[in-house]
């Protein structure tokens, strides 16, 4: 199996000491298994105590030769500057706080651009393209990320990235948070919208998207601010909106709708496109909606026409507000083909005809 342009990053550290509730030693090298196996190139960080490990269970599969390891612990990431900042603040605001987690835990999530970075800066592989894939992706085969893995598929995933820098958007996050006085509104309690777990990007639109993600994460940092680096991609998803590739879904569906929506498809509808049209984000709803359209090749096969008819009717209102009536019109056409032509679409279309039909009339008229 040739090996794809892109080397991915990750990472793997011991927290016991710093938390006895964090993940166990061979907890965490053992839900690195899958990944190790893989035939990709792998930049690997991890302390002094997993990576002996990692490097005969990468070794054993004959893949040290695409493989460079940086043995660093954790109080010597760049990040872990913040690290007393973040412990006093969390002593009186602290309301995310739970079991497992801890600031060495946070200051690792926090150092993923940095990482990256340091990645493309090294380009050991000399690739055109570069990642981030966390290392606890569950002990059943990519389980974490992954419905029905089966062998090659992240390989498989790599090979069809563009340039673009690619991640999974996960819910909606209402952009009233993208102001500073609402951050600390903002970490009052969990916020989701992305996948943080994996990406990936050329050099050209990573190094300033990661650099503009890390200035966010150091202006957080230094007010002690932050659980994970997921939340802090809220004002790249507006800053640099054409140069991020998204797919939808739930952590479970990254790899396999990464490329083309194949699954999570009510996922989807119910949480991220109703999501937009509740809060008006009709550019997002449109391109949301038409990314799932184009990936559809058997609605009664992939979900059942209640869904595929929502999207198409979630397509049409968002093209009303964003691209105007010409657009809208069309799509409306296409609707009303598919009412005439598809019984499981007229079935939908009659549970509420005068509610529809006052709808597309907007777009008609």
């Amino acid at each position: 199996m040739e090996v794809p342009d892109v080397t991915l990053t990750t990472s793997c550290f011991d927290l016991t000491s710093f938390n006895e509730k964090s993940r166990s030693l061979s907890d965490c090298v053992n839900n690195m298994k899958a990944l190790l196996e893989v035939p990709i190139y792998l930049v690997i960080y991890a302390d002094s105590k997993c990576m002996p490990m990692i490097k005969e269970m990468r070794a054993a599969k004959g893949l040290d030769s695409i493989t460079v390891y940086h043995q660093i612990e954790v109080n010597e990431l760049g990040k872990y500057k913040y690290s007393e900042k973040l412990r006093k603040t969390r002593e009186y605001f602290w309301p995310l706080k739970d079991d497992r987690s801890s600031v060495e835990s946070h200051i690792i999530q926090i150092s993923k651009p940095d990482l990256v970075l340091s990645t493309m800066d090294e380009n050991p592989f000399n690739t055109s393209k570069f990642g981030w894939i966390d290392s606890n992706l569950g002990k059943d085969n990519f389980s974490k990320i992954c419905e029905n893995y089966k062998e090659g598929m992240l390989v498989d995933v790599l090979n069809k990235v563009s340039n673009k820098f690619h991640l999974q958007i996960l819910n909606v996050c209402d952009k009233k948070y993208k102001n500073v006085n609402n951050k600390q509104e903002m970490f009052l309690e969990y916020r989701w919208m992305v996948c943080g777990c994996f990406f990936t990007t050329s050099k050209d639109k990573g190094i300033f998207i990661l650099d503009r993600l890390n200035d966010i994460i150091d202006e957080n940092s230094e007010k002690g601010l932050g659980h994970g680096e997921e939340m802090f991609y809220l004002d790249i998803l507006d800053e640099f909106y054409d140069d991020i590739h998204r797919s939808y879904g739930d952590y479970h569906h990254i790899l396999n709708n990464f490329s083309k929506q194949t699954t999570g498809w009510r996922y989807v509808r119910d949480l991220i496109i109703n999501g937009y049209r509740n809060k008006g984000y009709h550019r997002e709803c449109y391109d949301c909606c038409r990314t799932l359209l184009d990936s559809i090749d058997n609605p009664q096969v992939n979900f059942g026409f209640d869904v595929y008819f929502s999207i198409w009717f979630a397509f049409y209102l968002s093209a009303f507000y964003y691209k105007g009536k010409g657009e809208a019109r069309s799509i409306v056409n296409k609707i009303m083909d598919l009412i005439r032509t598809v019984p499981g679409m007229r079935s939908e279309y009659e549970k509420d005809v005068v509610f529809y039909g006052d709808n597309f009339e907007h777009a008609l008229m």
